[in-house]
């Protein structure tokens, strides 16, 4: 081992932790900025999940989207450094475009921001402040952006500019395929998803923030590789769009049938709102989506 080509890459290491961190900071003041009519600082300090929930979604977006940047190979270690500040403006914007897009479509009936900070009452009577279920849906969508930014720029190998116009596309696109795949979600569950997310059940804000991160992770799959034109690459994509909804959509019918032997999703969600059994169900569709991803 060369000790000096081990620190060099330590202290190259260094550098783009410092970038992340710089990162994750800007988002917070961002993000500050944008609810700047209630204290998220305070909100969390009060223990208020929704709002917790939310910003942990953001910043594990942020960070799963800056790691595909730092891959590919290197131009150097100061352009290097360039391209990364580059990229990380870029996906910055792209997160918060993403949050549009879950309040007014993903979510177009429910106001997250107001939804964060009213008060509900529980099914025991007691109060709490914040809907964690549009907590829950927003990190999922925050999440899974940052999967499909992760492979839409760690998978350029073309231009500076060619690299930025693919980033963009496959955000536009991923978005796309996310809000489709909520659309059919909804379509394929026997009661109303949106309707019980704005009812606070976070058992059904877990479900569908899950399988959106599983639909991610499949879609940096398909997008993260050479660049090969752009007919053959959205065209590939446009295939693994289907492929990996199909494989999710059934993914979940076996995972109902075989880890819920004595019950169903239906029930477990609308009736006993039991988180649990929702988390253990999003856990093994989410362990089927990178199996998928890793067998493309």
């Amino acid at each position: 081992m060369d000790i000096a080509v081990t620190l060099t890459g330590l202290g190259q290491g260094f550098t783009y932790v410092i970038v992340g961190i710089f990162f994750i900071w800007l988002v917070k003041k961002v993000d500050d900025w944008r609810t700047k009519d209630f204290d998220d600082d305070v909100h969390i300090d009060d223990g208020n999940i929704a709002v917790g929930l939310r910003r942990a979604g953001l910043y594990l977006g942020i960070a799963i989207a800056l790691s595909g940047a730092m891959g590919g190979s290197s131009k150097g270690f100061f352009l290097d450094v360039i391209q990364l500040l580059v990229d990380g403006l870029i996906i910055t914007g792209f997160m918060f475009s993403s949050r549009s897009i879950n309040d007014f479509i993903m979510l177009g009936n429910i106001s997250n921001d107001k939804e964060c900070v009213k008060e509900f009452t529980q099914p025991d009577g007691s109060k709490r402040i914040g809907n964690t279920a549009v907590g829950m849906v927003e990190a999922g969508m925050y999440v899974a952006t940052g999967f499909i930014l992760n492979g839409s720029i760690s998978g350029t190998d073309g231009t500076f500019f060619q690299g930025i116009a693919s980033a963009i596309l496959f955000f536009v696109l991923g978005q796309l395929a996310l809000l489709l795949f909520g659309f059919l979600y909804e379509l394929i569950t026997p009661f109303n998803v949106r309707n019980e997310i704005k009812d606070n059940n976070l058992a059904a804000g877990i479900g569908l923030g899950g399988i959106l991160i599983a639909l991610g992770i499949i879609l940096m799959s398909s997008i993260s590789g050479p660049f090969t034109g752009w007919t053959n690459d959205i065209a590939s994509f446009g295939i693994y769009t289907v492929f990996g909804i199909v494989m999710l959509l059934i993914a979940r019918v076996v995972v109902d049938r075989l880890l819920l032997p004595t019950t169903n999703i239906a029930t477990e969600v609308k009736e006993d709102r039991n988180v649990a059994a929702l988390i253990v169900v999003v856990s093994a569709v989410n362990a089927v989506a990178i199996i998928i991803a890793f067998s493309m």
